[in-house]
């Protein structure tokens, strides 16, 4: 399977981790199936996690973020975004995310954003092939 993990799951993710998105991300790099990622979702997962608040919670260090980043980008196929429809998504940050899954041709799109459930979304994404997945629904899905 293809898949794209937005970025609020990848922060979830992060190497200190241990909750479902941590558990799916091993999943996904550890088997047959191919992590989706682009250069745009690096960086914004680079800013997620370098908030000092964010930093302070989950005990991430500078270097564990530039490690994790890096692991990343060597466990993932790297793609360019593809653009998307303009109004498909609520919140233009997402696009991203979309055009990523898109160019990578995606099964899924791993998400935790309530903007990729809208039923405009959910039929342009199903036309395409691609599943709209919480990160507990995409473990249930990966644990079978």
């Amino acid at each position: 399977m293809r898949i794209v993990f937005d970025t609020n799951v990848l922060a979830r993710a992060h190497p200190l981790a241990q909750g479902p998105a941590r558990r799916g991300l091993l999943l996904v790099t550890a088997g047959p199936d191919v992590l989706i990622i682009s250069q745009y979702l690096l960086q914004e997962l680079e800013r997620i996690l370098t908030y000092p608040r964010l930093l302070r919670n989950s005990g991430l260090t500078p270097l564990d973020v530039s490690e994790y980043l890096d692991h990343l980008s060597h466990v993932s196929t790297l793609v360019r975004p593809t653009p998307v429809p303009e109004n498909l998504l609520t919140d233009r940050a997402d696009e991203p995310v979309m055009g990523t899954a898109l160019a990578g041709n995606a099964e899924v799109i791993c998400t935790r954003d309530a903007h990729f459930f809208t039923e405009q979304v959910q039929r342009f994404s199903a036309a395409r092939g691609i599943q709209i997945l919480t990160d507990l629904e995409l473990l249930r899905l990966l644990q079978r």
